[in-house]
């Protein structure tokens, strides 16, 4: 056992860094690009860096002994392939790739399942992170592992609904729920996080907060701009973004 959580404090800043790299780099590319055309942008690479992400992050929570989290990101990870293939015919559907992402969905809810069982025994069902250079205070309340759960479950739900409304569509993109979903789970998280001394995670929460009330004005702008157009009272006038 302490063999182990050396290793988990080992990787914890290397693995937990590289994938909030990507999530970070997915989130300033769609910023930019969507700044410089006025409207919302969504492309390939938003979910190629979302899928690197998912899969690393996935990693990095199974670990750390998070399975609630590492479900969730095995659950995205789904997603980004999905909106990928959605995007059209240079992303073609691999059955093999998409058995792979299913195998680890289904691999992280076998492990959540079993360390829930066992909870009352040696296996915990929710791991304090192990964190270098940083004394852990005791496991927290039961309060502070749902509120958690709950920021990350409406943080993670910004996909879910995403995705219904991408296959519904037929095309990939980013709608004002999504940023309304990622503020607030973000928000959420963050608090939980930061209570619990999780600096990676923490940070990753945070760190999107500006994209996301920026793109949240952008896609207000466009509604509102949009109302103009189809009023026949009122004189449209372009978006200021």
């Amino acid at each position: 056992m302490d063999l182990f959580n050396e290793w988990r404090a080992l990787l914890y800043f290397p693995l937990g860094i590289v994938p909030q790299i990507f999530f970070a780099l997915r989130f300033l590319v769609q910023w930019v690009r969507s700044e410089k055309a006025g409207v919302l942008l969504v492309d390939a690479l938003f979910w190629r860096l979302s899928l690197a992400g998912n899969l690393l992050s996935f990693l990095h929570y199974t670990i750390q002994g998070q399975y609630p989290f590492g479900l969730i990101q095995a659950g995205n990870g789904l997603i980004a392939w999905r909106n990928l293939n959605l995007m059209g015919k240079k992303n073609p559907c691999s059955t093999a790739k998409t058995l792979f992402l299913f195998g680890l969905f289904l691999s992280q809810a076998l492990l959540l399942f079993a360390a829930l069982e066992w909870s009352a025994g040696k296996v915990e069902w929710m791991h304090l992170p192990k964190v270098p250079f940083v004394l852990a205070e005791g496991q927290p309340s039961i309060f502070w592992h749902l509120l958690g759960m709950a920021g990350q479950g409406l943080f993670a739900s910004r996909f879910w609904i995403q995705w219904w409304g991408a296959e519904r569509k037929k095309s990939s993109s980013l709608g004002r729920n999504f940023w309304y979903l990622s503020l607030w789970g973000s928000l959420i998280s963050a608090v939980y996080f930061m209570h619990i001394r999780d600096l990676i995670s923490c940070l990753n929460q945070l760190f999107g907060i500006i994209p996301y009330i920026r793109n949240l004005i952008l896609s207000l702008n466009i509604s509102q701009y949009a109302i103009q157009q189809n009023d026949p009272n009122r004189v449209a006038q372009p978006p200021k973004f």
